[in-house]
């Protein structure tokens, strides 16, 4: 048993030696953001990204004493959205509903001024109307009296 155990184990040796040689390196870069956007909602979201650049130095499965090496490098970029959380801002909320009222009481308000200057001078436009056409009258019992031996005007239609 003792000789089949020493042959495995000189086998798994020069089995390591026989595969070409790798040496790996990984350069990993990981950016964290963390946007936060506000309104009647606060949306809030951690995004990593990551930029992982693996190099791999291999060198050729030979017996020779300088051997040539090639390095390959893999490029990887990758975005993680970590978390995504949307809450209610009550306060806010309130503060923009209160805001909205206001605006909305600014524009009734501005709309009763409105009426009651149109009806203002819807009132001084009938008042000079009426002004006109009692002086339209005047003018025309005027303009239709005659001295007395003269006849009255007819009113003839063409």
């Amino acid at each position: 048993m003792k000789p089949f155990a020493l042959l495995f184990a000189v086998l798994f040796s020069f089995a390591g030696i026989a595969n070409a040689q790798e040496n790996t390196g990984i350069k990993k870069e990981t950016v964290t953001k963390k946007v936060t956007t506000r309104g009647t909602t606060v949306e809030t979201k951690v995004i990593n990204e990551i930029d992982e650049e693996k190099s791999v130095l291999v060198v050729e499965d030979n017996d020779k004493e300088e051997q040539n090496s090639t390095m390959v490098t893999k490029k990887q970029d990758k975005v993680e959205v970590v978390t995504d959380v949307v809450d209610i801002d009550a306060k806010n909320s309130a503060l923009q509903a209160e805001i909205a009222a206001k605006k909305k009481a600014e524009l009734e308000a501005s709309i009763a001024a409105e009426k009651a200057k149109a009806e203002k001078e819807r009132m001084i436009l009938e008042q000079n109307k009426a002004k006109m056409q009692k002086e339209l009258e005047a003018r025309r019992a005027a303009l239709e009296s005659r001295p007395k031996g003269m006849s009255k005007l007819s009113k003839k239609d063409n």
